[in-house]
């Protein structure tokens, strides 16, 4: 007896990405259901309500570069996968900036082009350059800072670029890409006297972050918001923690998953604030406070990584100057357990994305040059192939 396409529907929305690869092949119904748009979209949401199919792109640091993906789902059991050509070269000497709603935003050639990429699909799309009024990188006198997300009111992932400016003028130059409409706006309404105390704005709750200080006579440490939906820059009040300490190498914002976070280190401490959701009494949320050597000595900006399914463990990128290890901290019984995956290398830096069915049809799928083998295999097949016409014609 066949199943109702209903539920063949809400079970396939329940696999993985690379389960669901697999199903294509079923029958041209089931690749016709998977390819679709609205089962894309009901895909992606599922995996965002359920805490699952998130995606790790990792880079060997170090020597000859390498990247591996691995799934967060089936940490303790898979080892990574090598990336090879042509995602490989793609990759190599590309910037992340960010990653939402299944999409990672990467720059290459000194963030003169932008590209959105779906890792887990092999695809990218490059999209319209910065116009040209736009300081350009090699002013070393004016600052880039910038930011990749998804704003879900008008199903549109952005990307935002702010030039830091101290030459024709002082001050902010903001601008803004849409996917939808493939084009940049300058935003007019930027704030005065502010300084960026870091580049890459962390994405969270329809908005991207920065930390910074508002160079006035009375200068004090800010978090500068900026919502997608409005395009409009806002100040995000900090949780209650000192202030009057120095922030620069206290202090850094994080995403988990995507949560905004901070991590504050007054002393031999640790303390990871969670942004609440909104309409929430408070705003903050102390999700982990910890003395432990192992992982107060290591957390940086970037090694909070994801919560598991269960919310009870979070990931951690632990670091040192000999290796780099990935650990699950319980935050009820406060203990560290190292992920058992395998096939790691010693050092390395891990990046959290959401796996996705997106196509980014507008674009061609990254495509692999043939190697020098394979264009002679093929040049020789084309020489035996010219010969044997000439031969068939050839009287016996």
């Amino acid at each position: 007896m066949a199943l109702p396409c209903e539920m063949i529907d809400e079970i396939l929305c329940r696999l993985s990405v690379k389960n669901l690869l697999r199903c294509r092949c079923v029958s041209k119904e089931w690749c016709s259901l998977i390819d679709s748009t609205a089962f894309v979209k009901k895909h992606l949401k599922t995996s965002r309500d359920c805490n699952a199919g998130f995606g790790l792109l990792m880079i060997k640091l170090g020597g000859d570069t390498k990247f591996y993906l691995a799934s967060l789902d089936s940490l303790d059991e898979d080892s990574v996968v090598k990336i090879k050509n042509p995602l490989k070269t793609f990759l190599y000497g590309a910037e992340i900036v960010g990653a939402s709603n299944g999409l990672m935003c990467v720059f290459k050639n000194d963030r003169k082009d932008v590209f959105l990429l779906n890792p887990i699909m092999r695809k990218s799309k490059k999209i319209a350059p910065a116009p040209p009024e736009f300081p350009s990188l090699f002013r070393r006198k004016e600052r880039h800072i910038y930011g990749f997300g998804y704003d879900e009111v008008n199903d549109d992932y952005k990307v935002v670029m702010i030039a830091e400016c101290y030459v024709k003028f002082r001050g902010l130059i903001v601008i803004v890409y849409s996917f939808k409409t493939n084009a940049w706006t300058r935003i007019q309404n930027v704030p005065k006297n502010i300084h960026f105390t870091g580049t890459r704005g962390v994405f969270a709750s329809g908005s991207l972050h920065w930390l910074a200080f508002e160079k006035r006579s009375n200068s004090k440490d800010i978090i500068l918001g900026f919502d997608l939906e409005l395009q409009q820059f806002k100040e995000v009040p900090f949780p209650p923690i000192d202030m009057t300490r120095d922030s620069s190498k206290s202090r850094f914002l994080a995403d988990v998953g995507e949560y905004l976070c901070i991590l504050d280190r007054p002393s031999y401490h640790v303390n990871v604030w969670l942004m609440n959701y909104p309409g929430a009494q408070s705003t903050w949320y102390k999700a982990l406070s910890t003395g432990q050597e192992e992982i107060r000595g290591t957390m940086r900006s970037n090694e909070l990584i994801a919560f598991s399914r269960s919310g009870k463990d979070v990931l951690l990128q632990v670091c040192n100057p000999h290796y780099t290890k990935l650990a699950w901290y319980n935050l009820n019984r406060e203990t560290v357990k190292n992920a058992g995956i395998r096939g790691l290398p010693f050092n390395f830096c891990s990046f959290l994305y959401t796996e996705s069915l997106l196509q980014l049809t507008e674009d061609e799928p990254l495509q692999q040059k043939p190697s020098e083998d394979k264009q002679k295999k093929n040049k020789n097949k084309r020489r035996r192939d010219e010969f044997m016409s000439e031969g068939s014609s050839l009287g016996l």
